[in-house]
Protein backbone atom coordinates (compact mmCIF):
# COMPACT_ATOMS: atom_id res chain seq x y z
CA UNK A 1 0.00 0.00 0.00
CA UNK A 2 2.97 1.96 0.84
CA UNK A 3 4.32 2.16 -2.35
CA UNK A 4 1.50 2.68 -4.06
CA UNK A 5 0.80 5.82 -2.30
CA UNK A 6 4.19 6.80 -2.68
CA UNK A 7 3.75 6.50 -6.73
CA UNK A 8 0.28 7.98 -6.63
CA UNK A 9 2.30 10.91 -5.21
CA UNK A 10 5.03 10.83 -7.49
CA UNK A 11 2.78 11.19 -9.91
CA UNK A 12 0.13 13.81 -8.90
CA UNK A 13 3.58 16.11 -8.24
CA UNK A 14 4.97 15.78 -12.12
CA UNK A 15 1.25 17.08 -12.92
CA UNK A 16 1.98 19.60 -11.08
CA UNK A 17 4.52 21.50 -12.44
CA UNK A 18 4.02 19.91 -15.75
CA UNK A 19 0.52 22.57 -15.21
CA UNK A 20 2.66 25.31 -13.98
CA UNK A 21 5.55 24.94 -16.85
CA UNK A 22 3.06 25.26 -19.60
CA UNK A 23 1.16 28.08 -17.27
CA UNK A 24 4.35 30.06 -17.46
CA UNK A 25 5.35 29.15 -20.90
CA UNK A 26 1.51 30.78 -21.82
CA UNK A 27 2.64 33.69 -19.99
CA UNK A 28 5.63 34.25 -21.37
CA UNK A 29 4.48 34.45 -24.87
CA UNK A 30 1.73 36.76 -24.00
CA UNK A 31 4.62 39.53 -22.88
CA UNK A 32 5.71 39.04 -27.00
CA UNK A 33 4.95 41.50 -29.60
CA UNK A 34 2.43 39.59 -32.23
CA UNK A 35 3.84 38.39 -35.28
CA UNK A 36 2.94 40.71 -37.99
CA UNK A 37 2.25 38.19 -41.16
CA UNK A 38 1.40 41.51 -43.53
CA UNK A 39 2.45 44.88 -41.88
CA UNK A 40 0.51 47.67 -44.01
CA UNK A 41 2.30 50.85 -44.76
CA UNK A 42 0.31 54.14 -45.28
CA UNK A 43 2.42 56.73 -47.03
CA UNK A 44 0.52 60.47 -48.40
CA UNK A 45 0.10 62.65 -50.78
CA UNK A 46 -0.50 66.09 -51.24
CA UNK A 47 -1.23 66.73 -54.90
CA UNK A 48 -3.17 69.01 -57.22
CA UNK A 49 -5.31 67.42 -59.37
CA UNK A 50 -7.93 70.08 -60.18
CA UNK A 51 -6.54 73.46 -61.02
CA UNK A 52 -3.88 74.96 -63.37
CA UNK A 53 -1.41 72.48 -64.37
CA UNK A 54 -3.40 69.07 -63.27
CA UNK A 55 -1.02 66.81 -65.48
CA UNK A 56 1.78 67.18 -62.57
CA UNK A 57 -0.21 66.07 -59.92
CA UNK A 58 -1.52 63.58 -62.37
CA UNK A 59 2.14 62.24 -63.05
CA UNK A 60 2.95 62.35 -59.82
CA UNK A 61 0.41 60.05 -59.50
CA UNK A 62 1.32 57.58 -61.48
CA UNK A 63 5.26 57.68 -60.51
CA UNK A 64 4.33 57.25 -56.80
CA UNK A 65 2.32 54.01 -57.63
CA UNK A 66 5.47 53.03 -59.80
CA UNK A 67 7.30 53.41 -56.92
CA UNK A 68 5.02 51.49 -54.36
CA UNK A 69 4.80 48.27 -56.86
CA UNK A 70 8.66 48.09 -56.97
CA UNK A 71 9.21 48.99 -53.32
CA UNK A 72 6.91 45.89 -52.53
CA UNK A 73 9.00 43.54 -54.69
CA UNK A 74 12.61 44.51 -53.11
CA UNK A 75 10.40 44.75 -49.32
CA UNK A 76 9.44 40.69 -50.49
CA UNK A 77 13.08 39.87 -51.77
CA UNK A 78 14.07 40.95 -48.65
CA UNK A 79 11.90 38.55 -46.64
CA UNK A 80 9.75 41.56 -45.56
CA UNK A 81 6.16 40.85 -44.83
CA UNK A 82 5.51 44.92 -45.37
CA UNK A 83 3.01 45.99 -47.71
CA UNK A 84 3.74 49.65 -48.93
CA UNK A 85 0.89 52.11 -50.16
CA UNK A 86 -0.26 55.38 -50.62
CA UNK A 87 -3.80 57.68 -50.01
CA UNK A 88 -4.21 60.79 -52.08
CA UNK A 89 -5.23 64.17 -51.25
CA UNK A 90 -6.22 66.99 -53.89
CA UNK A 91 -5.06 70.38 -52.39
CA UNK A 92 -6.09 72.26 -55.43
CA UNK A 93 -3.13 74.46 -55.07
CA UNK A 94 -4.58 76.15 -52.07
CA UNK A 95 -2.63 76.89 -48.51
CA UNK A 96 -5.23 76.12 -46.58
CA UNK A 97 -6.85 73.06 -48.61
CA UNK A 98 -3.16 71.70 -48.27
CA UNK A 99 -3.37 71.87 -44.34
CA UNK A 100 -6.59 70.99 -44.00
CA UNK A 101 -5.44 67.86 -45.82
CA UNK A 102 -2.66 67.05 -43.49
CA UNK A 103 -4.21 67.42 -40.47
CA UNK A 104 -6.82 64.69 -41.32
CA UNK A 105 -4.29 62.39 -42.64
CA UNK A 106 -2.36 62.88 -39.57
CA UNK A 107 -5.64 61.82 -37.66
CA UNK A 108 -6.51 58.67 -39.96
CA UNK A 109 -2.61 57.50 -38.82
CA UNK A 110 -0.15 58.81 -42.01
CA UNK A 111 2.92 59.87 -40.80
CA UNK A 112 5.09 59.68 -43.70
CA UNK A 113 4.70 61.97 -46.88
CA UNK A 114 6.01 61.90 -50.20
CA UNK A 115 6.21 63.81 -53.40
CA UNK A 116 3.61 66.83 -52.99
CA UNK A 117 2.98 69.58 -51.88
CA UNK A 118 2.72 70.98 -55.71
CA UNK A 119 3.86 74.47 -54.82
CA UNK A 120 6.24 76.00 -52.66
CA UNK A 121 3.49 78.31 -51.33
CA UNK A 122 1.40 74.91 -49.59
CA UNK A 123 4.35 73.71 -48.58
CA UNK A 124 4.96 76.54 -46.56
CA UNK A 125 1.74 76.57 -45.09
CA UNK A 126 1.72 73.33 -43.46
CA UNK A 127 5.12 73.44 -42.51
CA UNK A 128 4.51 74.35 -39.04
CA UNK A 129 2.12 71.26 -38.40
CA UNK A 130 4.42 68.77 -39.92
CA UNK A 131 7.70 70.96 -37.88
CA UNK A 132 5.22 69.77 -34.19
CA UNK A 133 4.31 66.49 -34.99
CA UNK A 134 6.12 63.42 -35.55
CA UNK A 135 5.97 63.64 -39.32
CA UNK A 136 8.40 62.89 -42.19
CA UNK A 137 7.98 64.47 -45.50
CA UNK A 138 10.13 64.06 -48.68
CA UNK A 139 9.23 66.41 -51.20
CA UNK A 140 9.63 66.62 -55.23
CA UNK A 141 8.17 69.78 -56.16
CA UNK A 142 9.07 72.49 -53.94
CA UNK A 143 11.94 74.72 -55.12
CA UNK A 144 11.35 78.00 -53.35
CA UNK A 145 15.01 79.63 -51.84
CA UNK A 146 15.32 79.61 -48.27
CA UNK A 147 12.53 77.93 -47.51
CA UNK A 148 14.22 74.39 -45.57
CA UNK A 149 16.59 74.61 -42.36
CA UNK A 150 18.75 72.24 -40.73
CA UNK A 151 16.88 70.19 -38.30
CA UNK A 152 13.73 70.14 -40.49
CA UNK A 153 11.77 66.70 -40.97
CA UNK A 154 10.71 68.41 -44.59
CA UNK A 155 13.63 67.15 -47.21
CA UNK A 156 13.57 68.40 -50.83
CA UNK A 157 15.30 65.59 -52.80
CA UNK A 158 15.41 68.80 -55.75
CA UNK A 159 16.94 71.75 -55.93
CA UNK A 160 16.16 75.29 -54.63
CA UNK A 161 15.76 77.90 -57.22
CA UNK A 162 19.37 79.65 -56.96
CA UNK A 163 20.47 76.88 -58.69
CA UNK A 164 17.94 77.94 -61.29
CA UNK A 165 18.89 81.47 -61.28
CA UNK A 166 22.25 80.65 -61.68
CA UNK A 167 21.42 78.83 -65.00
CA UNK A 168 19.26 81.28 -66.22
CA UNK A 169 21.82 84.36 -65.77
CA UNK A 170 24.83 82.31 -67.27
CA UNK A 171 22.06 81.23 -70.37
CA UNK A 172 21.14 84.74 -70.83
CA UNK A 173 24.70 86.23 -70.91
CA UNK A 174 25.32 83.12 -73.49
CA UNK A 175 22.71 84.18 -75.53
CA UNK A 176 24.05 88.17 -75.69
CA UNK A 177 21.29 89.23 -73.47
CA UNK A 178 21.93 91.85 -71.00
CA UNK A 179 18.32 93.22 -70.32
CA UNK A 180 15.88 91.26 -69.03
CA UNK A 181 12.28 92.80 -68.70
CA UNK A 182 10.76 90.32 -66.16
CA UNK A 183 7.21 89.02 -65.84
CA UNK A 184 6.76 87.44 -62.31
CA UNK A 185 3.81 85.59 -60.30
CA UNK A 186 3.09 86.96 -57.59
CA UNK A 187 4.05 84.34 -54.86
CA UNK A 188 6.89 83.08 -52.39
CA UNK A 189 8.38 81.42 -55.54
CA UNK A 190 8.35 83.66 -58.04
CA UNK A 191 9.30 86.75 -55.68
CA UNK A 192 12.47 84.66 -54.54
CA UNK A 193 13.03 83.27 -58.22
CA UNK A 194 13.16 86.94 -59.60
CA UNK A 195 15.32 88.08 -56.52
CA UNK A 196 17.80 85.45 -56.94
CA UNK A 197 18.26 86.09 -60.41
CA UNK A 198 18.48 90.34 -60.38
CA UNK A 199 21.23 89.92 -57.43
CA UNK A 200 23.21 87.92 -59.81
CA UNK A 201 22.64 89.45 -63.13
CA UNK A 202 23.28 92.84 -61.90
CA UNK A 203 26.42 91.74 -59.97
CA UNK A 204 27.90 90.53 -63.77
CA UNK A 205 26.63 94.24 -65.15
CA UNK A 206 23.27 93.26 -66.56
CA UNK A 207 20.42 95.79 -66.45
CA UNK A 208 17.02 94.39 -65.28
CA UNK A 209 13.89 96.64 -66.18
CA UNK A 210 10.88 96.47 -63.69
CA UNK A 211 9.09 94.36 -65.78
CA UNK A 212 5.40 93.40 -64.33
CA UNK A 213 4.27 91.44 -61.53
CA UNK A 214 0.48 89.04 -61.46
CA UNK A 215 -1.33 87.60 -59.15
CA UNK A 216 -1.91 83.90 -59.26
CA UNK A 217 -5.25 84.58 -59.22
CA UNK A 218 -5.06 86.72 -62.32
CA UNK A 219 -6.77 85.31 -65.80
CA UNK A 220 -6.77 88.14 -67.83
CA UNK A 221 -3.09 89.19 -69.57
CA UNK A 222 -3.68 92.57 -71.82
CA UNK A 223 -2.82 95.01 -69.17
CA UNK A 224 0.56 92.79 -68.32
CA UNK A 225 1.32 92.44 -71.89
CA UNK A 226 0.59 96.42 -72.57
CA UNK A 227 2.89 97.15 -69.73
CA UNK A 228 5.90 94.77 -70.45
CA UNK A 229 5.70 95.52 -74.38
CA UNK A 230 5.90 99.35 -73.43
CA UNK A 231 9.15 98.68 -71.58
CA UNK A 232 10.57 95.89 -74.52
CA UNK A 233 10.09 98.93 -76.84
CA UNK A 234 12.23 100.94 -74.76
CA UNK A 235 14.72 98.23 -73.77
CA UNK A 236 15.09 97.44 -77.77
CA UNK A 237 15.62 102.14 -78.68
CA UNK A 238 18.06 102.07 -75.99
CA UNK A 239 19.91 99.00 -75.84
CA UNK A 240 19.11 96.68 -79.23
CA UNK A 241 16.79 93.91 -80.08
CA UNK A 242 19.52 91.43 -79.57
CA UNK A 243 20.38 92.54 -76.38
CA UNK A 244 17.12 92.15 -74.93
CA UNK A 245 14.45 89.36 -73.79
CA UNK A 246 11.98 88.82 -71.70
CA UNK A 247 11.97 86.32 -68.23
CA UNK A 248 8.34 84.81 -67.83
CA UNK A 249 8.63 83.33 -64.39
CA UNK A 250 5.07 81.91 -64.83
CA UNK A 251 3.37 78.53 -64.35
CA UNK A 252 0.78 77.58 -66.22
CA UNK A 253 -0.11 80.91 -66.96
CA UNK A 254 2.21 81.80 -69.36
CA UNK A 255 -0.19 80.74 -72.26
CA UNK A 256 -2.40 83.07 -71.57
CA UNK A 257 0.26 85.45 -71.31
CA UNK A 258 1.68 84.48 -74.61
CA UNK A 259 -1.53 84.63 -76.42
CA UNK A 260 -1.93 88.70 -75.29
CA UNK A 261 1.69 89.07 -76.31
CA UNK A 262 1.22 87.49 -79.79
CA UNK A 263 -0.41 90.31 -81.54
CA UNK A 264 2.65 92.93 -80.04
CA UNK A 265 5.40 93.77 -82.09
CA UNK A 266 7.74 94.77 -79.95
CA UNK A 267 7.00 91.49 -77.56
CA UNK A 268 7.60 89.76 -80.68
CA UNK A 269 10.99 90.72 -82.06
CA UNK A 270 13.11 89.65 -78.67
CA UNK A 271 13.78 86.73 -77.12
CA UNK A 272 11.67 85.26 -74.11
CA UNK A 273 13.26 82.79 -71.62
CA UNK A 274 10.84 80.68 -69.30
CA UNK A 275 11.69 78.38 -65.98
CA UNK A 276 11.11 75.44 -64.53
CA UNK A 277 7.04 76.67 -64.01
CA UNK A 278 6.66 76.41 -67.76
CA UNK A 279 9.39 73.94 -68.76
CA UNK A 280 7.98 71.78 -71.13
CA UNK A 281 3.80 72.30 -70.43
CA UNK A 282 1.54 70.95 -73.02
CA UNK A 283 -0.53 73.83 -73.29
CA UNK A 284 2.64 75.71 -75.04
CA UNK A 285 2.31 72.76 -77.76
CA UNK A 286 -1.25 72.26 -78.46
CA UNK A 287 -2.15 75.96 -78.65
CA UNK A 288 -0.52 77.12 -82.59
CA UNK A 289 -0.63 80.59 -81.36
CA UNK A 290 1.45 80.14 -78.41
CA UNK A 291 3.28 77.61 -80.00
CA UNK A 292 4.21 79.29 -82.99
CA UNK A 293 4.92 83.01 -80.70
CA UNK A 294 7.27 80.36 -78.74
CA UNK A 295 9.03 79.04 -81.80
CA UNK A 296 9.59 82.95 -83.37
CA UNK A 297 10.57 84.01 -79.59
CA UNK A 298 13.19 81.41 -79.28
CA UNK A 299 11.58 80.52 -75.89
CA UNK A 300 13.57 78.91 -73.81
CA UNK A 301 12.84 77.34 -70.13
CA UNK A 302 15.34 75.25 -67.36
CA UNK A 303 14.38 72.73 -65.64
CA UNK A 304 16.36 70.59 -63.59
CA UNK A 305 18.00 67.47 -64.89
CA UNK A 306 18.57 64.35 -64.73
CA UNK A 307 21.48 62.87 -67.46
CA UNK A 308 21.95 66.27 -69.93
CA UNK A 309 20.75 67.26 -73.10
CA UNK A 310 21.72 64.61 -75.12
CA UNK A 311 21.55 61.65 -72.67
CA UNK A 312 18.85 60.14 -70.22
CA UNK A 313 20.00 57.52 -67.77
CA UNK A 314 18.07 53.90 -68.85
CA UNK A 315 15.84 53.53 -65.80
CA UNK A 316 14.85 57.29 -65.73
CA UNK A 317 13.99 57.16 -69.09
CA UNK A 318 11.85 53.65 -68.71
CA UNK A 319 9.99 55.30 -65.93
CA UNK A 320 8.93 57.95 -68.10
CA UNK A 321 7.59 55.75 -71.02
CA UNK A 322 5.84 54.02 -68.31
CA UNK A 323 4.09 57.04 -66.96
CA UNK A 324 3.44 58.76 -70.88
CA UNK A 325 1.35 55.14 -71.57
CA UNK A 326 -0.45 55.10 -68.34
CA UNK A 327 -1.43 58.25 -68.82
CA UNK A 328 -0.48 59.59 -71.69
CA UNK A 329 1.49 62.45 -70.07
CA UNK A 330 5.50 63.21 -70.32
CA UNK A 331 6.78 63.91 -67.12
CA UNK A 332 9.06 66.25 -66.27
CA UNK A 333 11.88 65.64 -63.53
CA UNK A 334 9.38 66.89 -60.56
CA UNK A 335 7.09 64.35 -61.57
CA UNK A 336 9.80 61.78 -62.10
CA UNK A 337 11.16 62.23 -58.30
CA UNK A 338 8.12 61.37 -56.88
CA UNK A 339 9.50 58.14 -57.09
CA UNK A 340 12.68 58.50 -55.43
CA UNK A 341 10.79 60.42 -52.95
CA UNK A 342 8.38 56.96 -52.59
CA UNK A 343 11.24 54.76 -52.74
CA UNK A 344 13.43 56.44 -49.88
CA UNK A 345 10.75 56.53 -47.95
CA UNK A 346 10.29 53.20 -48.04
CA UNK A 347 14.04 52.54 -48.16
CA UNK A 348 14.34 54.43 -45.04
CA UNK A 349 11.39 52.64 -43.08
CA UNK A 350 12.71 49.16 -44.03
CA UNK A 351 16.39 50.13 -42.32
CA UNK A 352 14.53 50.96 -39.23
CA UNK A 353 11.96 48.53 -38.76
CA UNK A 354 9.17 50.11 -37.49
CA UNK A 355 7.09 53.59 -37.66
CA UNK A 356 9.32 55.07 -34.97
CA UNK A 357 9.39 58.75 -36.71
CA UNK A 358 12.42 60.24 -35.38
CA UNK A 359 14.71 57.37 -36.39
CA UNK A 360 13.43 57.54 -39.62
CA UNK A 361 13.96 61.02 -40.03
CA UNK A 362 17.64 60.72 -39.06
CA UNK A 363 17.67 57.72 -41.38
CA UNK A 364 16.39 59.52 -44.96
CA UNK A 365 19.71 61.82 -45.31
CA UNK A 366 21.35 58.75 -44.80
CA UNK A 367 19.42 56.47 -47.74
CA UNK A 368 19.92 59.50 -50.07
CA UNK A 369 23.50 59.70 -49.27
CA UNK A 370 24.33 56.43 -51.65
CA UNK A 371 21.12 56.63 -53.55
CA UNK A 372 21.06 56.54 -57.10
CA UNK A 373 18.35 54.62 -58.82
CA UNK A 374 17.30 56.92 -61.04
CA UNK A 375 20.65 58.18 -61.99
CA UNK A 376 20.66 61.36 -60.35
CA UNK A 377 22.19 61.21 -56.82
CA UNK A 378 20.03 62.70 -53.84
CA UNK A 379 22.34 63.70 -51.46
CA UNK A 380 21.10 66.34 -49.59
CA UNK A 381 22.69 69.40 -47.84
CA UNK A 382 22.77 70.59 -44.69
CA UNK A 383 19.27 72.49 -44.98
CA UNK A 384 17.78 68.92 -46.40
CA UNK A 385 17.50 70.10 -49.94
CA UNK A 386 19.38 68.12 -52.89
CA UNK A 387 22.82 69.17 -53.15
CA UNK A 388 23.30 70.08 -56.75
CA UNK A 389 21.74 69.16 -60.15
CA UNK A 390 22.13 70.50 -63.44
CA UNK A 391 19.63 72.32 -65.45
CA UNK A 392 18.70 71.24 -68.92
CA UNK A 393 16.94 74.32 -71.33
CA UNK A 394 13.61 73.20 -73.57
CA UNK A 395 12.68 74.80 -76.66
CA UNK A 396 9.35 74.43 -78.73
CA UNK A 397 9.77 72.65 -82.00
CA UNK A 398 7.96 72.61 -85.25
CA UNK A 399 7.60 69.07 -87.51
CA UNK A 400 5.57 67.80 -89.93
CA UNK A 401 3.08 65.62 -86.95
CA UNK A 402 3.13 69.17 -84.76
CA UNK A 403 4.98 70.37 -82.04
CA UNK A 404 6.73 69.24 -79.44
CA UNK A 405 9.56 70.01 -76.25
CA UNK A 406 12.75 69.67 -77.33
CA UNK A 407 16.21 69.47 -75.29
CA UNK A 408 18.38 72.35 -76.45
CA UNK A 409 21.51 72.89 -74.13
CA UNK A 410 22.33 72.04 -70.54
CA UNK A 411 23.63 74.49 -67.73
CA UNK A 412 26.42 72.70 -66.20
CA UNK A 413 26.02 73.79 -62.15
CA UNK A 414 29.81 72.48 -60.68
CA UNK A 415 31.51 74.50 -64.03
CA UNK A 416 28.22 77.36 -64.86
CA UNK A 417 28.90 76.70 -67.96
CA UNK A 418 25.35 77.15 -70.64
CA UNK A 419 26.64 74.74 -73.40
Amino acid sequence: MKNLKERVWFYACIALVSIALASLNSCNKSDEPPLLLDETVNFGALLNFSVDNINSGIANKAAIEFALNDLNTYAATAGRNVTFKCTYADTRMDTLEAKTQIESMYAQGMRMFVAGPNSSSELIAIAPFVEKNPIALINSNSTSIGLNHAGSNIYRIITEDSFQAKGLIRAAFTQGVNVIIPIVRNDVWGNSLINAFTTGFLAEGGFVYSGAVYDPSETSFSAIANAVNEQVNEAIATHGASNVAVLALTYNEIAGIMTAASSMEGLGSVQWFGCDGNAQLESMITDNTIAEFAIKTEFMAPIMGIGWTLYTPPFTELLSSKIEKETGIIPDVYALSAYDATFIMGLAYLQVGKPDMEKINDMIPLVCNTYDKMGISRQLNANGDLLQANYIFWKVTRENKGYYWSRYSTYWYDIDVFA
